[in-house]
């Protein structure tokens, strides 16, 4: 073998070697592939696997999820999110996220910035967006919270965003139930103390009406009283909560009743969800008078405010512009309300009562206090106006009976003695009118009485005292013969007590005008004076018992303050009224009297004089019975010097002696005798001789009604009340004694 073939056989040789070494590794490199690839399928299939995992995973949580790539366009959407936005994945797929995801700031209602194209700006998770609205394919809105992060891979490259948003509108609607309920226990602790504290009633009605107005939710609330029939005819409001009174007003029409009625009755809660749905709606409230404040009235609410006695104290009435604003809840809130106010109410009513019931014991105390205090005065006035003229009847009994005394000084004794027991007699009477007044015992003998003889009579009582200050006196009546129906003597008293009084406070040299004229039904007489007046505050006052005005006491000449509520309570008895004016102190006084016109009558009128009665004169034996010395006496002296025959005893036993020893005619007991009174002594001689002619007559200091029914029923004839007039009595004694 040469060399070439060794060589070519080396070659081969290496050749075949180098090919099996290139086989082995095509087969190891296909092996390799191989297994690459059956390793990319399988990591393929986990991907795939995976993929749909993550899907499945994303479509099946509670949330909407939406994935974008590294431009923002759409890859995924679950079928929550295809719901919430109207997007379906195959519509959505590849779409820019802003057309999917379109969101909005709900308190500006602008367009909210986009969170994925944060996300793919800085890398960073976007936390919750609250007050996001997202806007469906629809147009219609979801409130929205959302989230957004961004998706990496192993490497931290960023290949996309996922967002995960979800429907906030249960937790909405939860928040704010629980914002309602905050709202309403807050304002029922708040408006429960506040209720229940208010003892003024007006405050409190307000305060209910302005909690259960904002409780209710209603635009406008009213509380109103049913306490009269004319509050369920012209529903006056009594406070409003939410509306004015003029925009009220329109609801104030008697034909609405209807609608109000049941509350008013106590029939329960009223609700409508929207008047305007009513059949009866035209007749019950009309529609141009539903506006309050430009708005209609649609829901209405009406709760009965009801006593801890059942008494329909009165409503609660609500309203609003939009339909089904009231529920059934609403109903509870507002009844609860009602029975809280009812409560307070009848507090507030009893605090009131009891706060009146103080106030009348307070001023029935103020009152005793200034009746005590007038009283006071009026006892020192007495005893000073009494005392008064014991002093010149005193003196002028001494000059009488002095030995150098001429007759002139004794008939001028005789004279003041006679004017000042006159005096003390007046004061007297007035004190017993007034008294008989008061109790209701005071009879007037009414009778057709002319106004100018009435007049007369006053301007005459009144002469003297007119006349020792130098008064003119102007006179003005109606030239027409005025007639009243009434007592001459009273109403003679009556403006003699005027023009006495106005003669009392008026500077000497005044003026004092009496007017009288007639209007249709009334005569109307005026006492006008210029003297010091009476003050503006003492004016009501002035007719109380025992009132004098202050600043005129030291000027009053005499007088217990008892003439003007004298002449008050004669006027009132004849049906009248007397009133006192006066422009304030140095103003004089005017004081006018009305009297009910009369009509003229045969009967013989006030002022017209009876031709005296020719008399003869006649003896009488008298029994005088009494234990006064001095007054037992000098009656007998007086009525022996008429002519009679005059026993005097000073006891009860010694008038039953001398009844039977002396036979007396007519017999003058006094009540308050020793042994026996009066009219222990009356009795004893009726029982005795009851057919005997004899005269009893009661001698006494008591003059009241019942003084005199008891003097009848224990058998006497007449009651005289001390001190007696001797010309009563004389004139008795000139009658046959039957």
């Amino acid at each position: 073998m040469g060399t070439d073939d060794a060589e070519d056989a080396e070659l081969r040789a290496v050749a075949l070697k180098n090919a099996e070494s290139i086989l082995i590794a095509r087969r190891r490199a296909e092996r390799d592939l191989l297994e690459a690839k059956e390793a990319l399928e399988r990591k393929t299939q986990e991907l795939e696997e995976q993929r749909e995992w993550f899907q499945v995973t994303l479509s099946s949580i509670g949330d909407a999820v939406m994935t974008t790539d590294v431009q923002g366009n759409v890859t995924f959407l679950n079928p929550i999110a295809e719901c919430m936005t109207g997007w379906t994945l195959r519509e959505a797929a590849g779409v820019p996220h802003e057309r999917i995801f379109r969101i909005l700031n709900e308190h500006t209602r602008r367009s909210a910035p986009s969170p994925v194209r944060s996300v793919l700006r800085d890398g960073n998770v976007v936390g919750l967006a609250n007050h996001t609205a997202l806007i469906c394919k629809d147009g219609t809105e979801t409130p929205i919270d959302d989230t957004a992060a961004p998706i990496r891979d192993a490497k931290g490259r960023l290949l996309g965003t996922v967002m995960v948003f979800h429907d906030v509108t249960l937790r909405r609607r939860a928040e704010a139930a629980l914002h309602e309920e905050t709202r309403i226990l807050e304002l029922l602790n708040q408006s429960g103390p506040a209720i229940a504290a208010q003892l003024n009633l007006q405050t409190l009605v307000q305060n209910v009406t302005d909690a259960a107005t904002k409780l209710s939710g209603a635009k406008f609330g009213v509380f109103c009283y049913s306490a009269t029939e004319q509050l369920i005819e012209s529903f006056s409001p009594y406070a409003l909560s939410g509306v004015s009174h003029e925009a009220f007003e329109i609801l104030g029409s008697s034909r609405h009743a209807p609608l109000f009625n049941p509350t008013f009755r106590g029939e329960g809660v009223v609700r409508f969800a929207d008047l305007t749905q009513e059949s009866d709606y035209e007749s019950v409230l009309p529609r141009e008078s539903t506006s309050t404040e430009g708005a209609p009235i649609r829901s209405y609410l009406a709760v009965p405010v009801i006593s801890r006695s059942g008494e329909v104290i009165g409503g609660l009435f609500f309203g609003h512009p939009e339909p089904n604003m009231f529920s059934e809840r609403t109903e509870r809130l507002s009844l609860g309300v009602a029975a809280q106010a009812a409560a307070a109410i009848d507090n507030a009513r009893l605090y009131e009562a009891a706060q009146a019931q103080i106030a009348r014991r307070e001023q029935a105390e103020a009152a005793l206090r200034e009746t005590d205090r007038r009283k006071d005065e009026f006892l020192a006035t007495l005893a000073h106006e009494l005392r008064n003229p014991l002093a010149p009847i005193r003196q002028a009994a001494l000059i009488s009976k002095m030995a150098g005394a001429t007759e002139a000084q004794k008939r001028w004794s005789h004279d003041v003695i006679s004017r000042q027991v006159h005096h003390m007699s007046l004061l007297l009477d007035d004190l017993l009118d007034v008294s008989r007044i008061t109790r209701g015992t005071l009879q007037l003998r009414k009778q057709a009485t002319e106004l100018s003889s009435v007049v007369d009579a006053a301007v005459e009582t009144a002469r003297p005292t007119l006349d020792a200050k130098r008064h003119r006196l102007s006179i003005d009546i109606s030239q027409e013969q005025t007639y009243l129906s009434a007592d001459p003597l009273r109403i003679a008293q009556v403006l003699s007590n005027l023009l006495t009084n106005a003669a009392k406070y008026t500077d000497p040299e005044g003026l004092i005008r009496l007017t009288a004229h007639c209007s249709s039904d009334s005569v109307v007489i005026q006492v006008i004076d210029n003297g010091i007046g009476i003050a503006q505050e003492a004016l009501p006052r002035i007719f109380q018992m025992f009132s004098q005005v202050k600043a005129s006491q030291d000027r009053s000449d005499g007088g217990l303050g008892i003439g003007l509520a004298l002449a008050k309570g004669l006027v009132e008895l004849h049906g009248g009224q007397i009133e006192a004016r006066s422009g304030g102190i140095g103003r004089g006084s005017e004081f006018i009297v009305r009297l009910p016109v009369g009509t003229a009558s045969p009967l013989k009128l006030a002022g017209s004089r009876a031709e005296p009665e020719e008399r003869a004169l006649v003896s009488r034996r008298v029994l005088i019975a009494d234990d006064n010395q001095d007054s037992a006496e000098s009656l007998a002296m007086l009525l022996r010097m008429d002519g009679h025959e005059v026993l005097v005893v000073h006891d009860g036993p010694e008038a039953l002696a001398a009844v039977a020893a002396f036979e007396p005619e007519l017999a003058l007991l006094d009540i308050g005798m020793p042994g026996l009174n009066g009219y222990e002594v009356a009795k004893k001689i009726r029982e005795a001789a009851p057919t005997s002619p004899i005269m009893l007559i009661a001698v006494t200091g008591w003059g009241q009604h019942s003084d005199k029914a008891r003097a009848r029923a224990s058998g006497f004839d007449h009651h005289f009340t001390k001190p007696v007039e001797p010309e009563r009595l004389m004139e008795l004694l000139r009658r046959p004694v039957v």
